[in-house]
């Protein structure tokens, strides 16, 4: 702007030292430098102007650093899922038995005992039945494993005995217990065919008083007599049981009866009914 106002001074000296021929040129040169400062006067005020807005728009887009969201976690409360033990620790057996999961309860004296029962669904009569009961961790890893022999020594068709495994202590990272077969084979010996009759119980101090008759339908003397009284809850689950083995010189001959009396203690609550089962050899 200030060379254009310089630039207009010195041309003017120079017009007034020269002979103008006429008005008429006179006007169009004044016309010419007023068009030349208008045009210098609006470039320089266009390059402020962008100047301006430049610098303007580096300042609103400059981003400031942000502060990190936290990545929000889901907290997740792991379950005892007795079924996938399952599948984890039980391995498939010859006969296709069925074994019921045990339910443990810690002893006054600091032992875990767990109880439970096995049933022979099959047509057929079972016997050497062993079971292995597993305490185990929250993912299902084995703490401690017992092997035991049922309380009845064979099985007929539809019918059940109990287990009981004790553990001297109880493993700090136990969550459950788990049971397999261990052993199980059909049967090939003649076996007596007794029943238990006329079985009555009553609750007294602390335990179940059970009192009836074993019954030999067979023709031949049993010998080497048994008793099996079980105690279960109204979900089958044991609760307690005894076995009871009579003296070897006790024979029941055939088509007999025994009276008999036993006392069983329930080892967890909720008992609901009473069983009681015979079993002998013949000679």
């Amino acid at each position: 702007m200030k060379k254009a106002i310089i630039a207009l001074e010195q041309f003017k000296t120079r017009i007034e030292g020269l002979s103008v021929r006429g008005n008429q040129q006179l006007v169009w040169l004044w016309c010419c430098l007023g068009v030349l400062v208008a045009s210098c006067s609006q470039s320089n005020t266009n390059n402020a102007t962008a100047q301006t807005a430049t610098l303007a728009l580096l300042k609103w887009t400059s981003v400031p650093t942000a502060t990190p969201t936290p990545t929000p976690r889901l907290r997740r409360t792991p379950t005892f899922n007795p079924a996938t033990l399952i599948a984890l620790t039980l391995v498939p057996t010859p006969l296709p038995l069925s074994v019921n999961m045990p339910s443990c309860q810690e002893t006054p004296v600091g032992s875990l005992l767990c109880l439970g029962s096995l049933h022979n669904p099959l047509g057929e009569p079972i016997s050497q039945l062993v079971v292995r009961v597993y305490l185990v961790d929250e993912a299902g890893n084995a703490l401690a494993v017992r092997e035991v022999t049922t309380a009845r020594s064979y099985l007929l068709p539809n019918e059940s005995t109990p287990y009981g495994a004790q553990f001297d202590q109880m493993p700090s990272a136990y969550r459950g217990a788990v049971a397999e077969i261990a052993c199980a084979s059909r049967n090939t010996q003649t076996l007596p065919h007794l029943t238990v009759e006329s079985l009555h119980s009553t609750f007294t101090e602390g335990r179940y008083v059970l009192s009836g008759e074993v019954r030999n339908h067979g023709e031949q003397a049993v010998d080497h007599l048994s008793l099996v009284a079980t105690l279960y809850d109204e979900l089958g689950q044991v609760t307690g049981f005894r076995h009871l083995r009579l003296p070897p010189e006790q024979i029941l001959p055939p088509k007999q009866r025994l009276p008999f009396q036993l006392s069983v203690i329930p080892h967890l609550e909720g008992t609901h009914n009473v069983v009681a089962a015979a079993e002998g050899k013949l000679p």
